[in-house]
Order: C-alpha cells, then sequence, then structure tokens
C-alpha cells in the first residue's frame, strides 16, 4: 500500500516530507542531491549519483550492516580506543569520516 504524504507550502513552492526509512531504503543520505524527473503522470525522485558516490554508499551500507556485529566483537574484547574511519573521494580533495 503506498505511503500518503501532504503537500507543504515551502516559500511559492511546494514540497514532501520523506521519511529517514524511506530514504535509507534507496541509500540517499540527509542533505544529498536527488533526480526529480517526470514519467507519465508520475513524479519520480532518484538519488543523484556521481563516480564516488556508489563506493561510498555501499561503505555505508556495510557498516551499518554490520555495526552490531563489530560492537559486540569490541565489547567481549575490553575497553579500547574508537578507530577512526575515514573515505576519501579521489576525484576530489574531500575527506569524510564515518
Amino acid at each position: 500500500m503506498p505511503l500518503v504524504k501532504k503537500l507543504i507550502r515551502v516559500g511559492e513552492s511546494r514540497g514532501v516530507i520523506l521519511d529517514r526509512a524511506i530514504l535509507r531504503r534507496v541509500d540517499i543520505e540527509p542533505d544529498s542531491e536527488v533526480e526529480v524527473s517526470v514519467e507519465g503522470s508520475a513524479i519520480v525522485i532518484r538519488p543523484q549519483r556521481y563516480a564516488g558516490d556508489d563506493a561510498r554508499a555501499a561503505g555505508r551500507k556495510v557498516i551499518r550492516k554490520n555495526a552490531s556485529n563489530l560492537l559486540r566483537q569490541r565489547t567481549s574484547r575490553g575497553p579500547t580506543t574508537s578507530p577512526r574511519i575515514s573515505c576519501s573521494m579521489s576525484s576530489a580533495s574531500k575527506q569524510e569520516s564515518i
């Protein structure tokens, strides 16, 4: 059954608030750019993908999927310092910490 949402006023435009669970299902992160198109009588919203985004999104998905296992392993070994995991894009000088 489709989810029903109400359009809200955003300045002179209208918007739809998308739940976090919906965004996670399609791997859209907060503040991401999306592609909006019209197909027939439907408005379609797709994640905007750049070359480095696929690898970064895949890494986040693996970390989210295995987070409970990683935490369980860390707590069974006793207290340790928290490692810093970072991803860098080869096409840009940005570095993002996870």
